[in-house]
């Protein structure tokens, strides 16, 4: 009796001591992801504390200085311990073994394709069973105790519903929270920087008359990390300070190994085979919501469009609402729609060393739109596909980042019938005051530019052009301006110059622009 007392004794112990081991769960409460593939993810939870410590998942792959665990009032933290350790932990049943595993103690038949029929069914109470040998002990109906391999059946049936779960044990990452006095039960939160989520924007662009436009943006989520579910999910437009923001943080339980013995932890998130896919494999649809695959793509709804948003110093943020983020999936939401104002514009840049020496040289022009952000938020940018009031396809273009007021330009193609032409010749040589050596004098030389622009279009376009030259700039007509592009100085005393006009051409008409500038040489 005293022996059976000790061993109960013990038996208490050794369940107490299991149950202070549980790991207990901070589901993830807020998820706010980046463009360039950062994440912050906010954990919480209420936790059972034994002892003044308690135990948690420890980080996985968490960014440098960012993983931050709060307490509630209750206590206070005074350390915690990452390292790996053993613990009982409940897996769901994948394969018959797991299952068979799952239902020792059950009355079970089992099924086979034996040549022999009489091994072809087995029915019986199963008294024990040992997953890695796959041998099973079986009460037959009969009172014969059988001992098989489960190999030599390929299914089971029960009278009553199987279990479905099996506790195994298993080496897992933990993070041991000790705190500075006990509480019974504590709201624990849990914040970091991570890996594996990155959303892609992407504006659809329509035009509604020849001054406005309908914009409306979508976002693209991709993600290549944990599964989340029922997830509050917001998108973050800004550029944020991300100082170590591929280092892994020594508290990860990965960091020994990868980081301080094979040098700096690099850990790119998504692959490139997932965020390649995201621009290629995804659909999208403004009339119907559902699945394919795993891209799941949210109702657009016009009624409400308008995600919520709110602005934090440099950062905006639009609040997706609650999305289920399967794991190597991609899930299109709807974010906003506006209406913007735009003016066309047409622009031609003429590099240094243009024209060449041939004298004569074809520019090429291109069209865009000018776009005024009278939102409450900023642009982000993003792939933009214009479309005209029709509906026909203009461009696939890229809309840049856009503050709230500011505006920006969107170019859409090469205006092949807005022809620009530079010609250029030396007009003037004469000695400088400029000296070359101590002995010598740089030579002035002057050169006299024209450019001539055509408008075979049927309206009237405003053109923007602007000319680099590599010199000092000394006059240019029809009110060209000029502008200097670069701080340094050449050893000849000269700088890198913009001259720039900005014109109205009338249909059809033909505009000529000159500009003279001199080297030293």
């Amino acid at each position: 009796m005293k022996k059976l007392f000790i061993i109960t004794i013990s038996t208490i112990l050794i369940a107490d001591t299991f149950a202070q081991k549980q790991i207990q769960a901070l589901p993830p409460a807020r998820l706010g992801v980046f463009k360039n593939g950062t994440c912050f993810i906010k954990r919480e939870g209420i936790v059972t504390v034994s002892e003044k410590h308690f135990y948690i998942q420890a980080p996985d792959k968490v960014l440098m200085g960012t993983y931050w665990v709060v307490v509630g009032k209750e206590s206070s933290l005074h350390s915690i311990v990452v390292k790996t350790d053993t613990f009982k932990v409940t897996n769901n049943a994948k394969d018959i073994t797991d299952y068979l595993a799952a239902n020792v103690g059950q009355n079970i038949t089992m099924h086979g394709n034996a040549a022999n029929t009489e091994l072809r069914k087995l029915s019986g109470k199963l008294l024990e069973y040992d997953a890695t040998s796959m041998v099973m002990k079986v009460a037959a109906a009969n009172g014969k105790t059988i001992v098989v391999s489960s190999a030599s059946f390929e299914w089971f049936e029960s009278a009553s519903n199987p279990k479905s779960t099996i506790i195994v044990d298993s080496i897992v990452a933990i993070a041991k929270v000790n705190l500075t006095r006990q509480a019974d039960n504590i709201l624990v939160s849990a914040i970091s920087l991570e890996r594996g989520v990155q959303w892609f924007p992407s504006y659809l662009f329509s035009v509604i008359n020849d001054k406005e436009a309908k914009l409306e943006l979508k976002a693209t989520i991709a993600n290549g990390a944990t599964e989340y579910r029922n997830m509050p999910v917001d998108i973050i437009i800004g550029s944020p300070e991300m100082f170590l923001g591929k280092t892994l943080d020594p508290v990860c339980i990965d960091y020994l190994s990868e980081s301080l013995l094979e040098g700096r932890y690099d850990n790119n998130g998504l692959s490139n085979s997932l965020l390649n896919s995201t621009y290629n494999n995804f659909s999208f649809s403004q009339t119907s919501s559902g699945a394919v695959g795993n891209d799941k793509t949210y109702e657009w709804n016009d009624e409400d469009q308008q995600k919520e948003g709110q602005k934090s110093e440099d950062l905006y943020y639009y609040q997706l609402g609650v999305i289920d983020l399967e794991k190597n999936s991609r899930v299109i939401v709807p974010v906003m729609t506006t209406t913007v104002a735009y003016t066309e514009i047409y622009t031609a840049d003429l590099p240094v060393n243009s024209p060449s020496l041939e004298g004569e040289n074809a520019i090429q022009t291109y069209h865009s739109y000018l776009i005024t952000n009278s939102s409450n938020a900023p642009f982000t940018t993003g792939a933009a596909f214009v479309i005209d009031k029709n509906g026909q396809p203009l461009a696939q273009a890229q809309l840049t980042y856009t503050p709230v007021k500011g505006s920006s330009e969107m170019q859409l193609s090469k205006a092949v019938d807005v022809q620009t032409k530079n010609e250029e010749e030396e007009t003037g040589r004469e000695k400088s005051t400029v000296k070359k050596t101590s002995a010598a004098y740089y030579e002035k030389v002057t050169n006299s530019g024209s450019i001539t622009i055509t408008n075979y279009k049927d309206k009237k376009i405003k053109i923007r052009v602007t000319k680099n030259i590599d010199g000092v700039f000394v006059t240019a007509d029809n009110t060209g301006k000029s502008r200097k592009i670069k701080s340094t100085i050449d050893s000849d005393g000269t700088q890198s110059t913009e001259i720039y006009w900005e014109m109205d051409v009338e249909a059809g008409a033909k505009l000529l622009l000159k500009y003279e500038y001199y080297t030293l040489k």
